[in-house]
């Protein structure tokens, strides 16, 4: 069913359909239950626009590359991040990244961009590949010493511990490998929190005494604790290390000339922090399922690992000749996007695919279903690597289709590290373990930001 609005001094347009819900609560239930579950069913059922109910909460979502680029790109005028609307409660990742790059807008975030972006420049990516090893290293010795020959261990977990590793070498030139509980425990939660304080119209005022704010406001503070800690200790000690830390630091705003405030650099160091180690861990958390799932894929892998490296570890100058590898990685980010769902709000009146939108409106842009549109991906729900290979043929080429750092001028400003650290990762575990998934446990993906299993993924270490 739909209903109509109107541009200024235009034709009346329709509203996105929707599809039957509870008279209250909307889709609320069928959406907390499985969400990409039930935003593909609706998308078959309705097409590539639709809109939601979450109760009082009414979001449209967007599945079609054309959509994604002219929001994302061509009108990115119009869409805008879900702290430009205002409002008495703020919602979303600004609760936890305060006004970091990736929540930021405006004037404001342009000078952010323009101050960071030589810090992740791809030559200076480069020569951070190392620590990456380092920090891989560190995770086989690990498990050499702890972990039995073909006992089962939570995958995510170890991802989570060794990319907690790599930010900690390349960001702060410190040691937080025993950090990565710590670090795992709380930032699942606090991306939870507000995740939900989007999608979730019941959720309490945060002032409130409720066992959930409690613990979000806790952890919160010790986050806070331990990246003001890692600040201070370096504005104290003065000695330079050239890790990022020492160039948002260096960094000066183009306008003025003026340094970051501690405040902002907490704001940016906790968005680096967080999308730095999560998003790289769960991606390859996803590409150790698939493998394990995928004999044929493991072997094809194997041989290029062994053929280009013959035993040692891998370095930057491999990269080129890993060909498979990146393409392994890549397809994992296909299947599992790690963010899924990128939200905007509408800051005026405007029509997507002939569909109407007003300002204060939400929209996500559903990168899961980009990723798997019939149009523009041969057999969409299936893992082959090989169509991430030079020269493989697609059914039609959009730069939209694809959107595993989102896209425009607030493309991920770390897409390049994220992407080095998956492939050496990857190439270096895999040289020396086989990762086999344990039989009868449940694997459920959860959104709450990024896409992790909801429940862990127990795998079985077993050496080569």
């Amino acid at each position: 069913m739909s209903s109509s609005t109107a541009l200024p001094g235009g034709a009346p347009l329709l509203r996105a359909p929707t599809p039957a819900g509870n008279f209250l609560l909307g889709h609320l239930k069928p959406y907390r239950a499985d969400m990409l579950g039930f935003l593909s069913h609706s998308r078959a059922e309705l097409g590539d626009i639709f809109r939601i109910r979450l109760a009082t909460r009414s979001i449209h979502i967007l599945g079609h590359p054309d959509m994604a680029e002219q929001v994302l790109i061509k009108e990115r005028e119009h869409f805008g991040k879900l702290s430009e609307l205002g409002g008495k409660h703020e919602i979303g990742l600004g609760l936890v990244l305060g006004k970091g790059l990736v929540t930021n807008y405006g004037e404001s975030w342009r000078r952010q961009r323009q101050m960071i972006q030589p810090i992740f420049h791809k030559a200076q990516i480069a020569t951070m590949a190392e620590a990456m090893t380092d920090a891989g290293n560190r995770l086989l010795t690990r498990w050499q010493q702890v972990f039995q020959p073909g006992q089962a261990v939570d995958i995510s977990q170890e991802m989570m511990r060794v990319t907690v590793d790599v930010v900690g070498q390349t960001m702060f030139g410190a040691d937080l490998f025993d950090k990565a509980d710590f670090v795992g425990a709380r930032f699942p939660l606090l991306l939870r929190y507000a995740f939900d304080s989007l999608n979730n119209p019941f959720m309490l005022p945060r002032k409130w005494p409720t066992p959930r704010n409690l613990a979000f406001k806790q952890s919160m503070r010790e986050l806070d604790s331990l990246l003001y800690e890692l600040i201070n200790k370096r504005l104290e000690g003065g000695t330079p290390r050239g890790d990022l830390l020492d160039m948002l630091l260096a960094a000066r705003d183009p306008d003025n000339e003026e340094s970051m405030s501690v405040q902002q650099l907490r704001d940016e160091i906790a968005t680096i922090f967080g999308a730095g180690h999560e998003t790289t861990a769960n991606g390859l958390t996803w590409t150790w399922y698939l493998l394990s799932n995928h004999p044929e894929v493991r072997s094809k892998l194997h041989d290029e690992l062994d053929t280009v490296l013959g035993g040692r570890t891998p370095s930057y100058a491999d990269l080129p000749q890993l060909v498979f590898t990146k393409a392994v990685f890549e397809e994992a980010l296909r299947l599992f996007p790690p963010a899924p769902l990128l939200p905007r709000a509408v800051r005026q009146d405007t029509a997507v695919a002939g569909f109407g939108l007003q300002r204060g409106d939400f929209l996500m842009v559903d990168c899961d279903l980009l990723h798997k549109h019939p149009a523009f991906w041969r057999e969409p729900d299936r893992f082959d690597p090989e169509r991430f290979m030079p020269g493989a043929a697609q059914l039609q080429h959009h730069r939209c289709a694809y959107l595993p750092f989102g896209a425009g001028p607030r493309v991920c400003i770390g897409n390049h590290f994220a992407m080095m650290e998956g492939q050496l990762l990857l190439a270096q575990i895999a040289q020396h373990y086989d990762l086999q998934l344990q039989p009868g446990q449940t694997i459920k993906k959860e959104v709450a930001v990024t896409m992790r299993p909801r429940y862990g993924m127990l795998m079985t270490l077993v050496r080569r």
